[in-house]
C-alpha cells in the first residue's frame, strides 16, 4: 500500500530587516573593508556610496544586503535588508552574521519567511482548498512536454502569503544531481509582513485532497471534473454558479485527504522551528515585523 511522508520541515528564505543608525554606517563601512580583501567571509560590494546606499552580499554571496538610507526615509521603512537561505548557511557563518551585522541594528525583525515542506509523493494529484472565509486564491502551473505538472503558484506574489509546490526531483536532476528516490515534491507557503508569525496555522485555511472522481455518477460532470484536474486553468473559463457546483461536488465526494498529516509533522517540528528563529536573534528582538 502506498503510504505518504514528510521528508522534512524547514525554512527555506529569509528576509530581515532593521535600522542602521547615522552613527553606525562607519561600522558598515568598517566591516566590508575589513572582509572584502579576506577569504573568508568574502563580501562582494556592487554599490559604493556609503553614506546613502551599499548593496553586495556577504559570506561568498550567499547573503544578499542592502543599504538605502534615501528609499527608506520616502517608503517609511527600515534602511537596511538582508535576504538569505539559512539551510545554505553553517553554525560558524550564522554566527558571523550574529556577531558582526545583527548588532549594528536596531527594530530587527523578519518581513519574509518561506516554510517548506519535502514529501515522498505527488503533490500534482492533490486538490489544494480553501476553507472557511478564504477566497479561493488565483494560480499559475508550468507543465512538461507531456503535460504533466512540474510547478503551481496559487495566489500572488504581492500578497502576503503564496504558496508554491514542485517537482523537486526534476529541478535537483536537472542541476545534475542524482536522486534516488521515486517521488520529490516541494511544497512552499510564501509568507510576508503579519502572516509570517502565523507560519504554525497554514493549514487552518488550507484543505490539500484527493479526490475519488469515480463516485460521480453523471458522466458529464465526471468527465469535466476530471477536465478541470488536468487542467486547472478553465475554472476561470466556468460562470461563477457552474464554479459553485462543481467546487460543492468535490467537497462532499470521499477524497483522501492529507491535511492531518501535514499539520501533526508541523506541530511535531514547531518548536526546533521557533528555536530556530529565537536563536538568531540570541532572544533579544522582536522576530516578527511587519515593514
Amino acid at each position: 500500500m502506498e503510504t505518504e511522508n514528510i521528508l522534512d520541515i524547514t525554512f527555506d528564505r529569509m528576509t530581515v530587516m532593521g535600522d542602521l543608525g547615522d552613527n553606525r554606517v562607519s561600522s558598515l563601512n568598517f566591516l566590508i573593508k575589513k572582509f572584502s580583501i579576506a577569504r573568508e567571509n568574502r563580501i562582494h560590494v556592487s554599490d559604493s556610496r556609503y553614506h546613502d546606499r551599499v548593496k553586495g552580499k556577504f559570506l561568498d554571496d550567499l547573503v544578499y544586503f542592502e543599504y538605502d538610507r534615501l528609499k527608506a526615509k520616502t517608503y517609511n521603512t527600515r534602511n537596511f535588508r538582508m535576504e538569505f537561505n539559512p539551510n545554505n548557511l553553517n553554525q560558524e557563518q550564522i554566527e558571523w552574521l550574529q556577531y558582526n551585522v545583527i548588532p549594528m541594528l536596531s527594530d530587527v525583525g523578519i518581513t519574509r519567511l518561506d516554510l517548506a515542506f519535502d514529501v515522498d509523493f505527488k503533490l500534482s494529484d492533490y486538490e489544494f482548498i480553501s476553507m472557511g472565509n478564504a477566497r479561493e486564491k488565483s494560480s499559475v502551473e508550468f507543465r512538461n512536454s507531456s503535460n504533466e505538472l512540474e510547478t503551481k503558484y496559487i495566489g500572488k506574489r504581492e500578497s502576503d502569503k503564496m504558496i508554491r509546490f514542485y517537482n523537486k526531483k526534476v529541478e535537483q536532476m536537472k542541476k545534475g544531481n542524482k536522486v534516488d528516490l521515486p517521488h520529490w515534491w516541494r511544497l512552499e507557503f510564501e509568507l510576508k509582513r503579519q502572516t509570517v508569525d502565523e507560519f504554525v496555522d497554514v493549514f487552518e485555511t488550507l484543505q490539500i485532497k484527493k479526490p475519488d472522481l469515480t463516485e460521480i455518477e453523471n458522466i458529464k460532470d465526471r468527465a469535466l471534473l476530471y477536465y478541470l484536474r488536468d487542467y486547472p486553468e478553465a475554472w476561470n473559463e466556468l460562470a461563477n454558479s457552474t464554479k459553485s457546483k462543481y467546487r460543492k461536488m468535490l467537497r462532499e465526494i470521499k477524497n483522501k485527504n492529507i491535511t492531518p498529516l501535514f499539520k501533526k509533522e508541523l506541530n511535531k517540528k514547531k518548536a526546533e522551528l521557533l528555536q530556530q528563529l529565537d536563536g538568531w536573534f540570541k532572544n533579544q528582538y522582536c522576530v516578527f515585523e511587519s515593514i
